[in-house]
């Protein structure tokens, strides 16, 4: 025996028969119920006519009517059905109390259709269990979005809530967001607030990965914090960890090749490792809907403060695209979204192109990353240079002259250990300032630059 599905026909009936009284009882709901919500299949016919009439600004019983099979399923006349619509619908009260009872039994058939879905999966055999979770963590999020449905707010009203977070934080002395833990970066960077998408871009070398774990183990001493790597090994990850705390190269670390003193330090810094909540993924072929489903996972059991991407062309896309660039700006904009559903900051770190390393100029600017949909998803957009690595990459041949030898070991002398972080777009401050930071390359550190 088929087991019926949840829904609510008087729900229904109800909402269709107000909708047909008045185009102000439709849009009333029209941002809340979609036709598909509807059970009954000629409800769903009849909300489809109401929304196109009243779209185009002229609804009738009659027009509705016109536009329906002539008879129901029980052989009434269409005019007749939608008069007994209407004549029920006249005690029913406010029409916006019937939405959430259609929503709820709508998401409720949309979560068996799911769980079907899910069995017949497993039992194919196709999939792995990962790419099956992580459809169904996406699917459910879209069921959340059927029940509980966005509506535009009053610009007034969220200035409201604005202004009473601000003075909370301001009589708490409690400012929102994350600082990065470098107060020169904060300068420029300000504080990173829940729903920002900021990416960190970098040539290889010039300690991206370095900064955003830097910036990442600072938040990770209040909130946890996922970080996604794609690049190196977990192991590999903690061992940098090790060697910045412990003031052990991480060549000496993977070595075993430390004294009795350093071995103190180590155990030091092992035992401060301990505290923050730094949570670290390395799985090299992740898509932003398995990033999402760990997110969320990681958000119900211990929290969730800051999402870090290492990196961004790591990520892989699920549909077919005519070119990288097409894939890299479908794959931005996900992360939008994906940092506004979470509503954590979430820092992306991106290459820059080999083209612009080969200017006469080579400061970064906006167009040097390897994506350029970064320019229009990004919140704040950084980037990390460090002068001394591109003079060693680009050192005068040997036949080119004394002076300009000399000119080159002069500014790898006035750079050396030192790096440049400079904010190329920023939605709340002033772009294209810039920081100068010491670097510290065998502990893979930044700090400030005295």
């Amino acid at each position: 025996m088929k087991r019926e599905l949840p829904h609510n026909l008087a729900a229904e009936r109800a909402v269709l028969g107000a909708c047909l009284k008045s185009d102000t009882a439709f849009w009333g709901v029209a941002d809340r119920l979609r036709a598909d919500q509807f059970f009954h299949p000629l409800h769903q016919q009849v909300f489809s006519v109401i929304r196109d009439i009243c779209t185009e600004g002229r609804l009738s019983l009659s027009l509705v009517a016109s536009r329906l099979p002539a008879e129901d399923e029980e052989g009434r006349s269409m005019m007749s059905y939608l008069a007994v619509l209407l004549k029920d619908a006249e005690d029913v009260g406010s029409v916006e109390d019937f939405v959430p009872d259609i929503a709820e039994a709508a998401a409720r058939r949309q979560l068996i259709h799911l769980a079907e879905s899910v069995l017949k999966g497993v039992k194919a055999g196709e999939k792995g269990a990962m790419d099956l979770a992580s459809e169904a963590s996406a699917a459910i999020l879209d069921v959340m979005q059927v029940a509980s449905p966005k509506r535009p707010q009053r610009i007034g009203d969220l200035a409201q809530s604005v202004a009473g977070a601000s003075r909370m934080a301001n009589e708490r002395d409690v400012m929102p967001g994350f600082g990065t833990g470098i107060p020169s970066l904060d300068e420029i960077v300000g504080r990173l607030l829940a729903g920002d998408l900021i990416f960190l871009v970098g040539s290889q070398g010039d300690g991206k990965s370095a900064l955003a774990m830097q910036v990442g183990m600072h938040v990770a001493m209040s909130r946890p914090v996922l970080l996604c790597q794609m690049e190196m090994t977990a192991e590999q990850v903690a061992a940098r960890e090790l060697a910045a705390a412990s003031g052990i190269t991480v060549g000496d670390i993977q070595e075993g090749a430390f004294d009795f003193a350093q071995r103190d330090a180590m155990l030091q810094a092992q035992q401060w490792l301990a505290g923050p909540d730094m949570m670290v993924l390395d799985d090299s072929r992740m898509t932003i809907r398995q990033i999402r489903a760990h997110c969320i996972a990681l958000r119900r059991t211990r929290g969730l403060g800051m999402l870090i991407i290492d990196q961004l062309d790591k990520i892989k896309s699920e549909g077919r695209h005519k070119d990288r660039f097409e894939r890299l700006a479908e794959i931005t904009g996900d992360l939008k979204v994906l940092a506004k559903d979470l509503m954590v900051p979430v820092l992306v770190l991106a290459q820059r192109t080999r083209g612009a390393q080969r200017r006469d100029d080579p400061t970064p600017q906006i167009n040097d990353a390897d994506a350029p949909s970064i320019e229009r998803d990004g919140d704040i957009v950084l980037a990390v240079w460090r002068k001394e690595s591109w003079l060693r990459q680009n050192r005068p041949h040997k036949d080119a002259g004394a002076e300009k030898h000399g000119n080159w070991e002069t500014q790898l002398a006035l750079c050396a250990g030192k790096a440049q972080v400079i904010s190329l777009k920023h939605r709340r401050r002033k772009p294209f300032e810039e920081r100068t930071l010491k670097w510290i390359g065998k502990l893979t550190r930044f700090e400030e630059l005295t």
